[in-house]
Formats: structure tokens, sequence, C-alpha cells
């Protein structure tokens, strides 16, 4: 038997083709089984998505009262300090609500200075000059760059997983997938689907379960001289061990 056996093994390798078909084959199952560990490894020892985003301090800047914009200092992606200047604005002269709101009026009476209250980045632009504005209506939006964070959305299966401290490796998109450090800070105490206009209801009869997400804070350490945008996509690697 075991002569048959040994006979039959030699007939199938007797080939150089069939010995390349066996060492594929072998290499292709030495891959499966190196992926598959690997997997798991990573499954155990990780929580990971990419479905995250920088978020960061927001200030808006809006009319205290009623203006016009003589002069607008800054655009989209300006650098400016705190304290320096943004806007000039003016007392319209026009009582012509239509007129006033077109902007077409007379050099408004007057001249005062529209400060940043912070160091950072112009991230959106809302005014124009000659605009007569109400009071409250917004102007200029920042982002303050020195305190930026990480919110991101993960499965409601993962978050046993999941504690304040862990460390976190946070791969930047818009810096190439630069790799920075950070550590979770807190999970929310709702899920994402909670804060939507229109949440969902399921007291219905049809009701199909579906994983719903909670989003994580995470701090960056360090960023350097690295800027981190708002709203631009992240991954995350949290270590769970």
């Amino acid at each position: 038997m075991a002569s048959k056996l040994n006979d039959r093994m030699r007939s199938i390798f007797a080939s150089p083709r069939s010995r390349v078909i066996f060492i594929v084959v072998v290499v292709i199952l030495l891959g499966g089984i190196t992926t598959g560990v690997y997997l798991g490894y990573q499954n155990y020892e990780f929580v990971s998505t990419d479905n995250a985003q920088i978020a960061g301090s927001r200030v808006d800047i809006t009319a205290t009262s009623a203006s016009q914009i003589i002069t607008l200092d800054v655009d989209y992606g300006s650098y400016v300090e705190k304290g320096q200047e943004v806007a000039t604005v003016g007392e319209p002269r026009s009582a012509n609500a239509l007129v006033a709101g077109m902007g077409l009026k007379d050099t408004p009476v007057g001249r005062a200075a529209i400060e940043s209250p912070i160091n950072g980045y112009v991230a959106a632009v809302w005014a124009y000059p000659g605009q007569v504005m109400g009071p409250g209506t917004l102007m200029v939006t920042l982002y303050d760059i020195s305190d930026t964070w990480v919110i991101a959305n993960l499965s409601e299966a993962d978050l046993y997983k999941i504690e304040p401290g862990q460390q976190v490796e946070v791969a930047v998109d818009s810096l190439g997938g630069l790799k920075l450090k950070g550590s979770v800070v807190g999970i929310a105490a709702a899920s994402a689907a909670t804060f939507s206009l229109l949440p969902a209801n399921n007291t219905t009869g049809n009701f199909i379960k579906v994983t719903q997400l909670v989003p994580v804070k995470i701090s960056i350490e360090n960023p350097g001289h690295y800027i981190l945008i708002p709203g631009t996509s992240v991954e995350v690697k949290i270590s769970v061990r």
C-alpha cells in the first residue's frame, strides 16, 4: 500500500509542470494561512475605521449691530492672529431697506475694526465689501488649528473594547497618509443617528436591525507644524490590548 502511494507521488512529480503546479498550490495555501493569521491578529489587537474626520474649535465672527462692510481683509485660507483686523465696518447711511439689502448706498459713517479673537485660519467667508448687515449676520468663520482632534465613528459592536487612554495611530489623508499618534479621550453617550434630523423610528413591526455608529473623540499628540484641516478624512487604528 505504502509502496503504491510512493509510486503515485513520484509519478505526480515526474514532470516539471506538475512540480510547478504543486509549488503554486503550496504558496497559495501558505499565503492564505498567513493572511488569515495576520487579519486575526489585527482584529484581536486593534479596532480600525476610515469613518473618521478632523474636528476643531470653530469661531464665527458676526456683526454686533447694523453696519456696512467697508473692507474685508481676509480670504479663504488666510492665517490670522488674535487681535488682527479681519474687516472694517461703518454705519450705513441709507434707511431704505431694499437699497440697504443690495449693498447700494453712500459711504458709511465712521469706521470700526473687526478683530480676530483667536489665532487660526479662515475656513469660510460669508460677506463681501459693501454689504449691509443686520445684528448677528455671519461674516467670517475661523478654525483654531491649535485645538484640533479626531471624531471616529465606530461600530457599536466594537465599543466594549474601547476605553479612554488607549493609544491610537491616526493616518491623515490630506498629508499623504502621514501617521500621527493620539489617544482615546471619550465615547459619546449616544449614537450618531440620534443627532440626525430624522432619527430612526424602530416602533414599527417591520424593524430591520442596522448596526449603529457611535462617535469617539481622539486627541492628537504633537501635530508639530502640520496643518490639520477640520472636516478632512483620517483613518484610525486603536490599540485595544
